[in-house]
C-alpha cells in the first residue's frame, strides 16, 4: 500500500512508470512544499503556482535524485528555486507588493475576525516586508522547522550565515509587530 512505502519506494515506482506512486508523494509532501511558497510569496495564487511548478520539476527530474538528502529536502530545494523563479518572473522578489490578507486562513463564519487572524495578518505583512535572504531563512527555520545545517545546505550558504540571516529577520520581524497595524487615534486617550 502507498501509506506504508518510503518515498524512495514511491519515486522508484514512479521512474517505472506507475503514476499512482507520483500522487502519493504528492499527496504526503504538498502541504509542506505550499506552506513553504505561501510565506515566501504571501498570497495563495502564487503559492499554488508555485507548488504546482515544484511538483512538475521533480516529475520531470526525478531521475536525478541522488539520493544523498532526503527525498524532503530535495524536494524542498525545489519549492525554494520555484518559487524564487516565479516570483523573479514577476519581477517581485526584491520588492515583494504582497497582500498578507490572502497569507492568513480565512477565518470560519461563526468566528469571525478575532485577535489571531489580526496576528497572522500582521505576521504576513512583516515577513513579505523582510528582506528576501532574511525571509528565506526565518521561514525554513521558523516555519518549516528546518534545522540550521540543511538550511545552509540548501540556501549554499554557511550555517553562520543562516544563523545571521535567522536572527536579524527575527528582529526585524519583531519590530515590525511592535508597530501598531491600524492608524488612528490611542485607546489610553
Amino acid at each position: 500500500m502507498p501509506g506504508e512505502t518510503t518515498d524512495e519506494e514511491l519515486l522508484d515506482g514512479w521512474l517505472q512508470g506507475r503514476e499512482d506512486c507520483f500522487s502519493e508523494l504528492v499527496r504526503r509532501h504538498e502541504d509542506r512544499i505550499f506552506a513553504l511558497a505561501l510565506r515566501m510569496t504571501g498570497n495563495r495564487p502564487d503559492a499554488l503556482d508555485a507548488t504546482q511548478d515544484t511538483f512538475l520539476t521533480a516529475a520531470r527530474r526525478a531521475s536525478s535524485w541522488r539520493r544523498e538528502a532526503s527525498f524532503g529536502t530535495w524536494l524542498y530545494r525545489i519549492g525554494i528555486n520555484a518559487t524564487h523563479d516565479l516570483l523573479r518572473r514577476k519581477k517581485g522578489w526584491e520588492t515583494l507588493e504582497a497582500d498578507p490578507a490572502e497569507a492568513a486562513p480565512a477565518a470560519p463564519p461563526e468566528q469571525g475576525f478575532d485577535e489571531s487572524i489580526a496576528l497572522q495578518v500582521d505576521l504576513a505583512h512583516a515577513l513579505a516586508s523582510l528582506p528576501p535572504a532574511y525571509r528565506e531563512a526565518v521561514v525554513m527555520h521558523d516555519l518549516g522547522d528546518l534545522p540550521y545545517d540543511a538550511i545552509a545546505r540548501l540556501t549554499g550558504v554557511g550555517i553562520g550565515t543562516v544563523k545571521s540571516r535567522i536572527s536579524r529577520g527575527r528582529r526585524r520581524l519583531a519590530e515590525l509587530l511592535e508597530q501598531p497595524s491600524t492608524p488612528g487615534p490611542s485607546k489610553d486617550r
